[in-house]
C-alpha cells in the first residue's frame, strides 16, 4: 500500500461535506465568527487586517462546523522535519491511543533542532474511528487528516513517509509560496486551507507584530492544527509541548514513556478538552 502523503488528495474531497466558502469571498473563516473576522480578500493579504492568535493554545476562531454531520475533523498541517510537529505528536498519540490502535498509523521520526540536537517525534497517516460518548448513547466519527508540506530538511517538498529526506527541491526564498501551493492542491477543504493560510501568513502571534510563517528564518508555513465539529472550529498555532525539552530522548524512549510524562499529559488534557468542545453543539438557552 503506497504511503505517499500526497495521495491524501484523493480521499479528502469524498469524505468532507461541501462548504461554500470561495477564496474570493470577504469572510475567509466562514459565517458566524465568534471572536474575529477578516474583512478583506485573502488573495491580497496586504489588504487583510491581521488579528492576534495566542501562542501555543487551542483557540476557538469560529462557531461554524466545517465537518459533515456527526463528525469531528482534525487537520494537521506540518512537515517532516518540524520540531514543533515532532514534540506535539506525543500529545496526539496520548489522546488517540485511548480510542484506536495507532500502530498502523504512525512512524518514528527525528526532527533536526538547535546545536546538532534532534526532537523525537512521530509522523502520522490518516485514520478514522467512531467515538462513543461516555455520558450518553450518542456517537460521532473522528477523522484525523495529517498533511506534510516539506521534507525533513526543509529544502524540498514532502515525498511520502518512505522518503522523508527527498522531494522536489525548493529555494529557501520560496518556502512560503510553495507551502501555500501544496496546501491548495492537497485536497484539504478550501475553508480549512484559508484558515491555515491566514493564521500563518496574515495573523499575528500574540506578543509580536508578525505572523508565524515569518517569525523565524527561513520563512515557511509552520505546523498548525485545525479542529472542527458541531461545537465550532479551533486552531493551534505553535507548540504545546516545548521541543527543546525532548531533545535528550530518543524516539523509542518517548514511545515507551510518553504516557508518564507530565508535559505530554498536560498537553493531552488540553487537546481532549478541545475535542469535547468541538464535538458538542452549543447549548441554546
Amino acid at each position: 500500500m503506497a504511503e505517499e502523503s500526497h495521495k491524501l488528495r484523493r480521499w479528502l474531497p469524498v469524505m468532507i461535506a461541501v462548504v461554500i466558502v470561495a477564496a474570493g469571498l470577504g469572510v475567509p473563516y466562514g459565517l458566524g465568527i465568534v471572536t474575529f473576522t477578516h474583512s478583506q480578500n485573502t488573495q491580497n493579504p496586504s489588504n487583510v487586517k491581521p488579528v492576534t492568535i495566542p501562542f501555543g493554545k487551542f483557540y476557538q476562531i469560529s462557531n461554524v462546523d466545517y465537518a459533515p454531520t456527526s463528525q469531528v475533523n482534525v487537520y494537521l498541517s506540518s512537515w517532516y522535519g518540524c520540531p514543533i510537529g515532532a514534540a506535539d505528536s506525543w500529545m496526539l498519540l496520548d489522546y488517540f491511543s485511548q480510542y484506536v490502535n495507532m500502530s498502523p498509523y504512525l512512524q518514528l521520526n527525528k526532527a533536526p533542532f538547535a546545536n546538532d540536537t534532534a526532537v523525537p517525534g512521530l509522523l502520522f497517516r490518516t485514520f478514522s474511528y467512531v467515538h462513543a460518548a461516555t455520558n450518553d448513547s450518542s456517537k460521532f466519527t473522528v477523522n484525523f487528516y495529517p498533511y506534510y508540506l516539506y521534507n525533513l530538511y526543509l529544502n524540498a517538498t514532502a515525498d511520502g513517509l518512505n522518503n522523508v529526506e527527498g522531494g522536489t527541491p525548493i529555494n529557501s526564498s520560496q518556502l512560503v509560496s510553495t507551502g501555500l501551493s501544496e496546501l491548495n492542491f492537497s485536497g484539504i477543504p478550501d475553508p480549512i486551507v484559508r484558515i491555515v493560510q491566514n493564521i500563518t501568513t496574515v495573523d499575528h502571534i500574540s506578543g509580536t507584530n508578525t505572523s508565524s510563517a515569518f517569525l523565524y528564518s527561513p520563512h515557511k508555513i509552520n505546523t498548525v492544527m485545525v479542529i472542527t465539529g458541531p461545537g465550532g472550529t479551533w486552531v493551534l498555532n505553535m507548540y504545546v509541548i516545548d521541543p527543546g525539552s525532548l531533545t535528550s530522548h530518543t524516539p523509542q524512549y518517548m514511545l515507551d514513556n510518553y504516557g508518564n510524562m507530565s508535559s505530554v499529559m498536560s498537553a493531552e488534557a488540553s487537546f481532549a478538552s478541545t475535542m469535547t468542545d468541538a464535538s458538542s453543539p452549543p447549548t441554546c438557552v
